[in-house]
């Protein structure tokens, strides 16, 4: 768990495409203009074209729920480190607490080991006496 909220934490790559979607998320919001020529576009791919596509749009959707704030992709990508951090939370929460054990003790064994070392020691003893 590194922090870091990119793509490759769950492994999904996102494309201009799907930027292109998170954008038009946006734009439903606050009614925000974009170019003909891609420029607003390849500004959000390069702000935000490394984290997860379902992530993003989750992001957003947490920002119209919490703030009055005009989006920024600070806000999405801070959104996002949250999801990640509350996604890894629900996976280490979900594993046993105490895995099993792969030792599988033989107790006639460590009983014998056990009298052998007794053995050992008390004639040891026994010479140095």
């Amino acid at each position: 768990m590194g922090g870091r909220c990119d793509r490759a934490a769950r492994g999904d790559r996102v494309n201009s495409q799907q930027v292109a979607a998170v954008l038009a998320k946006i734009q439903l919001g606050d009614n925000r203009e974009t170019d003909a020529a891609g420029l607003v576009l390849a500004e959000w791919v390069d702000s935000i074209g490394d984290l997860d596509f379902e992530w993003a749009i989750e992001a957003v959707r947490m920002h119209r729920r919490t703030s009055t704030a005009y989006l920024l992709p600070a806000h999405v990508r801070e959104n996002v480190r949250l999801i990640q951090a509350r996604h890894e939370r629900a996976v280490r929460v979900s594993r046993p607490f105490v895995e099993e054990s792969p030792n599988t003790f033989d107790r006639a064994e460590f009983d014998r080991l056990t009298a052998i070392s007794l053995a050992e020691h008390r004639a040891a003893r026994e010479v140095n006496s």
